[in-house]
């Protein structure tokens, strides 16, 4: 009996009229030039997978085992969606124009696509181990950017609460709020931004016990212990080719302010110096609001954070927009002493 979404399809030049027992094809969607793909179902476990169509001519079950030629001509065509996205958002601050995006196609299909042609855009993304920050020493990026001494350790001591993502920036220390947050699969991806700079910590749902992934396109670099951490850029830049509603989520996004420091906010923000030296470090932990932790000294009240379902993106808190230097150093100044308080 032939499949009805299978019609016409070619497998080895004949007809396709059977599947492995559980899978059933789900969707059928036109992707770009001649390509399509066919997204199959297994009941008794919720899994997906997809196959590659050019024509009506089955090519791959996945397009990591497409012919080069084709995988190539594939991802060229979809330059237009990925490449402003990849050079706008991803890495850097929101261009002005409106992207292009690709929400009506296949998650599956899209993360598949993203990630393939990230790696051609983006080959050499440094992956590093967590403990690689355990010694406190200073980082420096493949791109020649700084992250200074004890500023990585702290970072991936981030720990979420009930309460807004408030994280040092590694590069300036400066504290920030999480921009967005959003889930893809189990990973859930907060979006920080330091003037020009953006970087992202992810924590993945299904592994509780690891730290955050840290993940700093422009670097680029990856510090993760997370087994799949090599998909997680093209994860990330999936999710905004199928949600073009993250533009307006980021630009609303509120910046940093003082009062952010609410009740239990406070209370990780600050690194443990030696004896001798009581000045607060410069890299500082992100904020907690667990109860497990202790709780500052001097506190005021939390802010309200909107809440929405775990697959919806958030506009959880922004980071400050580039801010005049002078106000930089100003609120570095405020914020020592409000730490020498806690």
């Amino acid at each position: 009996m032939t499949l009805t979404l299978l019609d016409g399809v070619k497998l080895d030049g004949f007809p396709v009229e059977q599947l492995y027992p559980g899978w059933v094809p789900v969707s059928r969607t036109p992707v770009v030039d001649d390509f399509s793909v066919v997204v199959f179902g297994e009941d008794s476990s919720g899994r997906q997978a997809c196959w590659w169509l050019e024509g009506e001519n089955y090519s791959a079950s996945h397009i990591l085992v497409l012919h080069e030629p084709v995988r190539r001509r594939l991802l060229t065509a979809m330059d237009y969606v990925f490449w402003p996205l990849a050079t706008g958002v991803l890495g850097s601050p929101l261009p002005d124009q409106t992207p292009v995006d690709c929400e009506n196609l296949p998650e599956i299909a899209v993360n598949e696509m993203s990630g393939s042609w990230l790696e051609g855009y983006a080959p050499h993304t440094l992956l590093l181990p967590s403990g690689h920050a355990d010694s406190g020493e200073a980082l420096s990026c493949p791109n020649g950017r700084q992250i200074g001494a004890n500023r990585m350790t702290a970072l991936l001591s981030a720990q979420r609460g009930a309460g807004p993502l408030i994280v040092s920036s590694p590069f300036t220390a400066l504290p920030l709020l999480a921009q967005i947050t959003f889930q893809t699969g189990p990973l859930s991806v907060s979006r920080f931004q330091d003037g020009e700079t953006v970087f992202y910590l992810i924590w993945n749902e299904n592994l509780p016990a690891l730290r955050p992934t840290f993940y700093y396109p422009d670097g680029p670099i990856v510090i993760s212990d997370d087994p799949g951490a090599a998909m997680i850029p093209g994860l990330i830049l999936g999710w905004y080719a199928r949600h073009p509603e993250h533009a307006a989520l980021i630009r609303e996004a509120r910046p940093f302010k003082a009062e952010d420091f609410g009740l239990g906010q406070a209370s990780g923000l600050r690194q443990k110096e030696p004896a001798e030296n009581n000045t607060p470090a410069p890299g500082v932990e992100t904020v907690s609001s667990s109860k497990t932790r202790d709780e500052p000294a001097v506190v005021t009240p939390e802010p309200e954070t909107s809440r929405t379902s775990p697959s919806s993106p958030q506009a959880e808190q922004p980071t400050s927009a580039s801010a005049p230097q002078t106000s930089k150093q100003g609120l570095k100044s405020r914020l020592k002493s409000l730490f020498g308080r806690l």
